[in-house]
């Protein structure tokens, strides 16, 4: 090969580098020049600027980028900073000061993986990322709460004013290190899309956008809009919907049925003594709410089209039956392979990723002194500082105080009498026990502060206080929590509903996330931040 084709195959792979460098939608990249000449700092060397910081280790995010795991002291009480402080457990990923960063407003607990992942919203940004854990959860523990969690005053700092508290302490410590330049994006999806919410609410402005991803928002301490949802509205329209509610009518209504379920679910559990003694009408009131519940985790994580196929009729088998009530969040992919057997269906999932994916929306689960709890928390992990057994409480009692929550709609069955008065209120007290257990005495807000957090987003045109843009998708049960639809010409906030889309913000996932869902999604994000 001659040199000047060497020449012109390095000048193409050089271009083809610029190009690739140069497509992100990042505003460095929208116009914005990069300092000439100016030092790109490390993470650590950004985190190194704040005594409140102590970095723990470093890890690699699946494209080869570095991630900086760090502890940030926090007062426990910001009203308070005499009181005492917790150790707040932070990921950051640095790229360049004129980079967008975004902030993940972890309502949950940061999970660790053998690679570390940033949501796609950071991805497609090609920005700066910085994911808090919540306080209370996990390694962001708050005291002794192996000890201290049935006590009732262990909980009074576990509200939304403290929790954003200590995101504007975080986000002002990072901008006082004069390491960012570009703007600033706050995002998160169900619980830590309310809590980005909740974060305008209480420091409006403080970053440039508001992304919230399926945040609900229960004005009351049981909302019957979210259960009701469930039932009229996911998938409203098309056959999966019909057959779905249509399976349980048969399975209340077909004794023979609850007799074969009834042993199928003693063989699950056979080493459980108190299981084998329970009575065909006790299993069939837990089958139905296991129905009911594995139903809500259907549409709010799973397209219909992976499951539609495999819904139970009047003449299927109580195995069919059995495994389709049993097919929710937990152990979708091989409940979903043992009925597309039976059916024999074959069918490859081409887009979802079970392994990858996470969902950390609170569990309810049956605990009742007549019931087996059949759903125990998983083992305490070794590394793990807050015992399982409190993460499982965490949501379930802010709920109980200030957020609220929904119970699932049974009146549909009352009113044609598949079950019974007494049924419901058994269903209802499995799906609340936690968040009115006395150990915690709890008291809820009345539902103010969800209220007051609406008007607020009601009122921002007005005010022009915050650029937010909300995304819902049309099949998620939590969507039934959704804000009030903005005017249309509203610049300061926008809400866009996914058509068929479920609880998930993976926007570079074909299957959750169509391309003009994509692009209205990005170019509404950038045109907010050119706004500002």
């Amino acid at each position: 090969m001659n040199k000047r084709l060497h020449w012109l195959y390095a000048i193409i792979a050089i271009g083809g580098l610029v190009y690739t460098s140069c497509s992100k939608d990042d505003p460095v990249s929208d116009g914005e020049s990069r300092q000439s000449g100016q030092n790109i700092q490390t993470a650590r060397d950004i985190l190194a600027k704040s005594d409140r910081v102590t970095i723990i280790k470093d890890t690699i995010d699946k494209d080869g980028s570095k991630v900086t795991y760090f502890y940030f002291n926090q007062p426990l009480d910001h009203k308070n900073p005499e009181a005492g402080s917790f150790k707040q457990y932070c990921a950051f990923h640095y790229r360049h000061p004129d980079s967008v960063t975004i902030l993940h407003t972890q309502g949950y607990s940061i999970s660790e993986r053998k690679y570390f992942s940033q949501p796609d919203i950071s991805k497609i940004f090609g920005g700066n990322y910085l994911e808090v854990e919540h306080r209370y959860y996990k390694r962001s523990e708050i005291g002794n709460s192996g000890e201290d969690y049935k006590t009732p005053s262990y909980w009074n700092l576990n509200t939304a004013a403290q929790s954003t508290a200590d995101l504007h302490d975080i986000v002002t410590a990072m901008k006082t290190t004069k390491a960012f330049n570009g703007k600033w994006i706050s995002t998160g999806i169900s619980k830590n899309g309310i809590l980005t919410t909740l974060y305008a609410y209480y420091y409006p402005n403080e970053v440039d956008v508001y992304v919230p991803f399926c945040a609900p928002f229960c004005t009351e301490a049981e909302s019957s809009g979210i259960g009701q949802y469930v039932t009229k509205q996911c998938a409203k329209g098309t056959e999966a919907q019909e057959k779905s509610w249509e399976a349980l009518k048969n399975y209340l209504s077909d004794g023979d049925l609850q007799e074969e379920v009834a042993v199928l679910y003693k063989a699950e559990f056979a080493d459980n003594a108190k299981v084998q003694k329970y009575s065909t009408k006790s299993i069939t009131r837990l089958m139905a709410y296991r129905f009911m519940k594995t139903m809500f985790q259907k549409f709010a994580y799973h397209p219909i089209d992976e499951w539609a196929d495999v819904i139970p009729t009047s003449a299927s088998s109580a195995k069919k039956y059995y495994l389709f009530a049993s097919l929710g969040k937990n152990n979708f992919n091989k409940r979903l392979k043992e009925l597309r057997k039976l059916y024999e269906i074959e069918k490859e999932d081409e887009y979802y990723d079970y392994e990858d994916d996470t969902y950390d929306d609170y569990e309810d689960f049956e605990d009742d002194d007549d019931y087996w709890d059949e759903e125990e928390s998983a083992a305490e992990e070794s590394e793990q500082v807050v015992p399982s057994k409190v993460l499982d409480i965490i949501y379930s009692i802010q709920a109980s105080k200030e957020l609220g929550y929904f119970l699932y709609d049974w009146q549909w069955l009352l009113d044609d009498e598949y079950i019974t008065e007494n049924d419901v209120k058994t269903f209802n007290r499995w799906q609340t026990i936690i968040r009115y257990n006395t150990n915690y005495e709890t008291t809820y807000d009345g539902g103010k502060l969800m209220k007051n957090v609406l008007s607020f987003v009601q009122n921002n045109r007005n005010d022009k206080k915050c650029r937010m843009l909300f995304v819902y998708g049309a099949d998620d049960p939590w969507t039934g929590a959704a804000i009030l639809d903005p005017a249309a010409d509203d610049p300061y906030v926008k809400k866009h509903t996914v058509t068929k889309g479920v609880h998930n913000w993976q926007l570079n996932n074909p299957h959750y996330y169509g391309a003009s869902d994509k692009n209205y999604i990005i170019s509404t994000v950038r045109t907010m931040l050119k706004s500002n």
